[in-house]
C-alpha cells in the first residue's frame, strides 16, 4: 500500500523499508523552469507534486540589509565589513575587514554585532500550515558560519589565524554563531512546531579530503554545530547538515552529536561512495543525496542514471537510510531527460 509522504520519509530516517524511496529536488533556477515547460506545468508545485517530491521548504531568512554608504563610500554589511562598490581614485582599500591579526579579543567582544531581535519571521507559519499536513518540512537559518567567517576576515587569514591567533577565530566564531542560534530559536518559535527537519550548511570537504585537519575540525566547529544541532532537537525536529566533499572522516562525530541526515552525498569525492557509507554508517545516519552531477547526470544517458536509481534501491530497500536526490543542485549542464529518468524511475522501480 503507498504511503504519504511523510510516512515514507521518518520511515527511511528510522531505518525502516518504504514503499519507493523518498525523493528531493534541488535545481537552479533555469532548469527548473525548463523541467517545467518539458512537464507542462505552470509552477514550481506542480512540478514537485509531478515529480513525487516528498519535502517542501520553508524559508528562513537571517540576513540584514547593509547600511550606508557613508561619507567615503562605504556600505557596511551585517558583520561589519565595509566595501565600496565603485573606486573613487583616492587610494584608500575597496575592502576593510573590522579585525586584523593584532586585533584583541576584548575588541572582538566590543564590535557592532547584529542583533537577531530584529528578524521578521511572522509568515513562517503560513508556510508550514500550507505544506507540513502533506509534505515534509525542512528549514532553518543556513548559518554557514565557517564560509561567514572567511568571508569577513577572509579564508586565508581565518586558515592562519586558526593557528597563530585561536582565541580571536573563536571569539569571532562565538558571535557569529550567537547570532544564528537566536534566529534560529526565533524562527523554530514562529513555526510552532511546523517544520519537520532543520537544515544546517557548511561544506568542510573538498574532493579529496577536509579542508583542514580533522583536529581543526574538532577545535573550532564541532561544539559550534552541536549547539545549532541541539537547539533543533529541542523543538522537536530533526537534523539535516549539509557538507560537499569528502566528509567521511567527519560522519561518526556527527552521528554522535545528533545529526540524523547528511546532504548532499558528493559520491565521486573520496570515501563518499554510497555503497561503503550506507555498509559503514547506513544503520545510524540517513544519506540525502549521490545522484551524482559531476558525471553521471550531465554526461550519462537516460539508461545509466536508470540504471543508478535501481541499484540505490536495492541497495536501501529493506533498511531505509536514503533520500534520492542531486549530489549537488542541478544545473543547466544537465539534460531535462536525465532528470525526468531519475524520478519516473523511482516511482517505476519502486
Amino acid at each position: 500500500m503507498p504511503m504519504t509522504s511523510r510516512e515514507r520519509v521518518f520511515a527511511a530516517i528510522d531505518h525502516r523499508p518504504t514503499d519507493r524511496m523518498p525523493a528531493d529536488f534541488g535545481a537552479d533556477a533555469g532548469v527548473a523552469k525548463a523541467v517545467m515547460a518539458r512537464l507542462g506545468v505552470a509552477d514550481n508545485d506542480a512540478m514537485l507534486e509531478a515529480l513525487h517530491i516528498d519535502f517542501r521548504a520553508i524559508p528562513a531568512p537571517y540576513g540584514q540589509p547593509d547600511t550606508g554608504p557613508d561619507a567615503e563610500g562605504y556600505i557596511r554589511n551585517m558583520w561589519g565589513l565595509l566595501r565600496r562598490p565603485t573606486d573613487p581614485g583616492d587610494g584608500k582599500p575597496q575592502v576593510i575587514c573590522p579585525f586584523n591579526e593584532d586585533t584583541t579579543v576584548d575588541e572582538v567582544h566590543a564590535h557592532r554585532w547584529p542583533d537577531a531581535g530584529v528578524l521578521d519571521f511572522s509568515a513562517v507559519r503560513a508556510s508550514c500550515n500550507r505544506d507540513h499536513d502533506r509534505y515534509v518540512t525542512v528549514g532553518a537559518p543556513w548559518s554557514p558560519f565557517f564560509h561567514e567567517v572567511g568571508w569577513l576576515i577572509g579564508q586565508e587569514n581565518l586558515f592562519i589565524w586558526m593557528v597563530t591567533r585561536p582565541d580571536l577565530v573563536h571569539a569571532i566564531i562565538g558571535h557569529f554563531v550567537d547570532y544564528e542560534i537566536e534566529a534560529t530559536r526565533r524562527f523554530f518559535e514562529a513555526a510552532a512546531g511546523g517544520v519537520d527537519i532543520a537544515y544546517v550548511g557548511n561544506d568542510f570537504g573538498s574532493q579529496r579530503g577536509l579542508v583542514f585537519s580533522p583536529a581543526m575540525w574538532q577545535e573550532f566547529y564541532r561544539q559550534p554545530l552541536k549547539r545549532y544541532f541541539d537547539i533543533a532537537h529541542d523543538f522537536g525536529c530533526r537534523v539535516m547538515q549539509h557538507s560537499c566533499g569528502a566528509v567521511r572522516e567527519l560522519i561518526p562525530s556527527w552521528i554522535e552529536d545528533g545529526v540524523d541526515m547528511l546532504d548532499p552525498v558528493q559520491v565521486l569525492a573520496d570515501g563518499m561512495g554510497l555503497e561503503g557509507l550506507v555498509r559503514d554508517f547506513g544503520d545510524r545516519i540517513t544519506f540525502h543525496g549521490g545522484l551524482d552531477t559531476q558525471q553521471l547526470m550531465p554526461y550519462g544517458t537516460t539508461a545509466d542514471v536508470r540504471a543508478t536509481v535501481r541499484r540505490y534501491r536495492d541497495l536501501t530497500r529493506d533498511r531505509g537510510g536514503y533520500v534520492l536526490t542531486g549530489s549537488q543542485s542541478f544545473i543547466e549542464d544537465i539534460p531535462v531527460d536525465n532528470i525526468l529518468a531519475a524520478y519516473d524511475e523511482n516511482v517505476r522501480y519502486a
